[in-house]
């Protein structure tokens, strides 16, 4: 079985998305999606801590700081970068281009960015999230959570910001990408009008972000 090296950038990228996700992110949980013992887990959020990149909110669970969100901000851009070049120039699957470009985002310089960005622009990631310049900064996208959405209402998908492998291809087997249109009944419950009416479950709804679309 292949393995890669864990880096403390791996840990930032992994506690921005289930910040996202769930408001924070526990220890276990970043164990678990990176592959490794709790233990190290926490040795390395512990080191990611002292140097002022994540805060503890409570007994396991973390979030980054300021600073942790700049330093993870500079690492996405390489890491949504590398996913456009995996989706645009060699046409792997869009569920798969996440984990497919955590074997190249480190090997992706200024030069090689600026050549992808370039010939395919650089605006969004094929999973709808926006590119951090240089710097670390990023334009905000004014969207909606799963919690905001209203009952009987039709929206579009903005983005996916939990990029779980599972939850990917459940979204690619279903054309679920960026701009498709989703609906919410009476109960609030989402679902696809295009494929039967079919219910989206919680745990996905929850990692996509939602734009209005009958406005």
């Amino acid at each position: 079985m292949e393995t890669r090296s864990i880096t403390a950038e791996d840990y930032l990228k992994a506690i921005d998305e289930f910040t996202l996700y769930n408001g924070y992110a526990s220890l276990s949980e970043i164990a678990h999606l990176l592959g490794t013992a709790r233990q190290s887990a926490y040795d390395e959020i512990k080191i990611l801590v002292q140097r002022g990149l994540v805060e503890r909110k409570a007994r396991g669970e973390y979030v980054l700081t300021e600073n942790g969100k700049l330093e993870a901000n500079l690492f996405l851009r390489k890491h949504r970068i590398a996913e456009i070049l995996l989706w645009k120039s060699l046409s792997l699957p869009w569920e798969t281009i996440d984990d497919e470009a955590m074997g190249i985002e480190h090997g992706i310089t200024e030069t090689i960015a600026e050549a992808v960005c370039k010939k395919y622009g650089c605006k969004f990631c094929p999973h709808g999230n926006p590119i951090p310049d240089v710097n670390g900064r990023v334009e905000e996208i004014i969207d909606i959570s799963f919690s905001s959405l209203k009952p009987d209402r039709n929206y579009r998908i903005s983005r996916v910001i939990f990029e779980n492998s599972t939850i990917l291809k459940y979204l690619g087997s279903r054309s679920l990408l960026p701009g498709h249109e989703i609906s919410t009944d009476h109960n609030g419950e989402i679902y696809i009008p295009s494929n039967g009416n079919e219910r989206i479950p919680e745990t996905v709804a929850r990692a996509m972000t939602y734009l209005i679309s009958d406005e």
